[in-house]
């Protein structure tokens, strides 16, 4: 999560941000290398190999997203930079970009619900030479789109909390040294009663009961996570110093979306363009297009067609981005760039196997997988149809001029 009081007048090239992380000993190109090498096995196993980063890379990529106070890079701070960066990662292979060691979607309720004290206490964790991961833990099994309606409960004890309910879709849930989960103490309360908790992945009575068989993104691991009579210290609760009993703590869960859906969003963009490049050089090749009705100029425009609608994404996930690093409401932008990278994924990623055929799929591999990955990006953050309702509802809403000159008119 970004703290704009320190957000810098202007944000980071990508040429900044590699050297800002070298200096950290993450050595961005051999490491987008090493995920291009190893992506198919991840693809295949589900798992991480243990070729993908060098033992003195785990501490830097730990720290990736980690706030430069607590040892953090300065050179990815701003939201805008971490697009950047993870879109860079993303081209490279979107399911290892996802799994890659670091707090991950933890990090935002910490920074928005937790004191100074627990918020060292958690990014210390991450201060270390051995991978960590982070998980946030707030989707049911049972709540269908309505996260406020959550059964998982969390009861006062004498000595502090015990947690008892079912949570799913964890990315990265079955690999988390620490979990932010959310439960209710007061279901008649609805998101005023719900509360967050840091869970040490260790806890007694906390088990991943499934690891989720995806088309898609397998290397991230989306898991079930059951809580049975957990028991957890009064400090596990995360609380402000100075905050209300009841405080909406749901508000941790709504900011670590908006944070995380352009992050997402570059992700996909990455897939995009890897789709994209991997066209150009089959046909640069060579290769010819499935179809024996569609000619160079065709493939071309197809080509170009793909380039407009790359662009038209990443420029709402940068505007998503630096509206957020300027602490601006970005809740509706968040929503509205995730369904359209969602969208456009899907589409070049078939079309790119319409083009390419069985011949482009042989020769390149990564053309099948980013149509894979591309299905399993819609559930993700919210599922695309969940998306379209909330910004078809806040169309009904705004002034007519004001729609056909906002984001919620992109094509």
């Amino acid at each position: 999560m970004v703290n704009p009081s320190r957000s810098l007048p202007c944000d980071p090239t990508f040429e900044e941000i590699r050297a800002g992380l070298a200096a950290h000993r993450l050595h961005l190109d051999r490491l987008a290398r090493s995920m291009r090498s190893e992506g198919q096995l991840a693809d295949a196993s589900g798992q991480i190999p243990e070729a993908l980063w060098k033992a003195c890379e785990a501490r830097a990529l730990n720290l990736n997203l980690v706030p430069v106070e607590h040892g953090g890079c300065a050179a990815v701070q701003s939201l805008v930079s971490r697009t950047v960066l993870m879109e860079y990662l993303g081209h490279a292979d979107a399911g290892l970009a996802l799994a890659l060691p670091g707090p991950g979607l933890a990090a935002p309720p910490i920074l928005a619900l937790a004191s100074p004290r627990q918020q060292a206490a958690f990014f210390r964790r991450f201060d270390n030479d051995t991978p960590r991961w982070g998980a946030f833990a707030i989707t049911e099994p049972d709540c269908g789109s309505d996260a406020t309606a959550m059964r998982m409960t969390a009861t006062e004890t004498a000595q502090g909390w015990r947690l008892n309910g079912t949570k799913c879709f964890i990315t990265n849930g079955a690999r988390a040294n620490c979990i932010v989960a959310f439960a209710t103490v007061n279901r008649r309360q609805g998101r005023y009663g719900i509360r967050a908790f840091l869970v040490p992945g260790d806890t007694p009575g906390l088990v991943v009961s499934r690891i989720e068989r995806m088309i898609g993104l397998r290397a991230s691991q989306l898991a079930v996570l059951t809580f049975t009579d957990c028991e957890l210290p009064a400090k596990a609760l995360l609380r402000r110093d100075d905050e209300h009993p009841l405080h909406d703590a749901f508000s941790g869960a709504q900011q670590a979306w908006d944070y995380f859906r352009p992050l997402l969003s570059s992700i996909m963009i990455g897939t995009c363009r890897r789709v994209r490049d991997e066209l150009a050089t089959f046909f640069d090749a060579g290769g010819l297009p499935a179809s024996p009705h569609l000619r160079v100029a065709d493939v071309n425009d197809r080509l170009l067609g793909i380039d407009r609608r790359i662009t038209a994404a990443r420029l709402l996930c940068h505007h998503t981005a630096w509206q957020a690093d300027r602490q601006l409401a970005t809740s509706m932008d968040a929503t509205i760039t995730k369904a359209y990278a969602s969208r456009i994924a899907a589409h070049i990623t078939r079309e790119a196997l319409e083009l390419a055929g069985l011949e482009g799929i042989a020769a390149h591999p990564a053309l099948e997988q980013s149509y894979r990955d591309a299905k399993a990006y819609d559930i993700m953050e919210g599922t695309g149809d969940l998306q379209r309702l909330m910004i078809a509802r806040a169309a009904q809403r705004m002034p007519r001029d004001f729609i056909w000159g906002s984001a919620l008119s992109v094509p």
